[in-house]
């Protein structure tokens, strides 16, 4: 997630250890930097088999889409079973974070190259629906593979790291901020954010796009979160029901352009094919009379 000052992703702080078979929908988003080794660079969840959603601020520096996958299928960083290359990413058309306007509109949709295949550690997670749902008091889940230590930069786990803790009021949440970044926290709708609070639990560097998962539905994506990662601050999610329409609207639209593409060049291969076949066929003709 972003820190308040810095705008650098963040990590998870006293976290329990955690098994991919309990949330088969997180992935590891990868970029690569220079052209060398892809490395962690947030966290994203599957919400269908050939997209993922994470947050916009994740590709903050614009990185191309052939510098990026997603990988899948373990607990740890150093053992998955599936790299999928990103074909295209699609940030929020709205999304344009400065000092005024804060963190708005912090989603991106990954779309992969190909599907994903599903068993008991890869699965998609079903969107939460429900947009006017106050979850003030429930006890959600965050996971990811961000750095476990208070002191930024150090000591990134190999394993998936989870977190549970209790969603606050919006408006505790942008208070909170007020007092240490003498600004207002939310520059936008409160009904387009949620936060949690535990305490000496936190989210922070590398953790950012990760899933916030209430009751077995994607409820939030973490965006923001303090300099100083020990629970004194909320984390704070973009929530995903404000934003359903902008997902399903580019998920069956995308879709839609694909199964074209794959008709018409299925089309183009049978005329190919049919044609070949002419060919051949007046060959085998033009050879049969020639022998009479």
């Amino acid at each position: 997630m972003a820190t308040v000052s810095t705008g650098v992703s963040v990590k998870i702080v006293n976290g329990d250890d955690g098994d991919i078979e309990d949330h088969p929908w997180m992935v590891s988003f990868q970029i690569r930097k220079g052209g060398v080794n892809y490395t962690h660079e947030c966290g994203g969840a599957i919400i269908d088999k050939t997209w993922v959603l994470t947050a916009a601020h994740c590709n903050l520096f614009e990185y191309e889409a052939k510098d990026m996958r997603i990988a899948a299928g373990s607990s740890f960083l150093s053992q998955m079973t599936e790299f999928i290359p990103v074909k295209k990413f699609h940030m929020h058309d709205k999304f344009k974070p400065t000092l005024v306007t804060g963190l708005q509109n912090d989603l991106m949709l990954l779309q992969l190259q190909k599907p994903l295949k599903f068993g008991s550690t890869i699965k998609k997670i079903d969107l939460d629906t429900n947009v006017g749902h106050n979850y003030t008091g429930e006890v959600c889940t965050i996971t990811g593979w961000g750095d476990t230590d208070v002191n930024l930069g150090m000591n990134s786990p190999d394993r998936l790291q989870v977190l549970y803790m209790p969603a606050v009021t919006n408006a505790y949440c942008n208070s909170t901020y007020f007092l240490v970044d003498k600004r207002p926290l939310f520059r936008g709708a409160y009904s387009n954010f949620i936060c949690l609070q535990d305490k000496d639990k936190d989210s922070c560097k590398g953790d950012s796009g990760g899933p916030m998962v209430c009751s077995n539905k994607l409820v939030g994506a973490l965006s923001v979160g303090g300099n100083i990662c020990n629970g004194s601050l909320p984390s704070v999610h973009t929530k995903i029901s404000p934003y359903l329409d902008w997902i399903k609207d580019k998920i069956i639209t995308k879709n839609n352009k694909n199964k074209k593409d794959k008709k018409k060049n299925n089309n183009n291969k049978g005329k190919s094919e049919g044609k070949r076949k002419g060919k051949s066929e007046g060959k085998r003709k033009r050879k049969k009379n020639q022998n009479k």
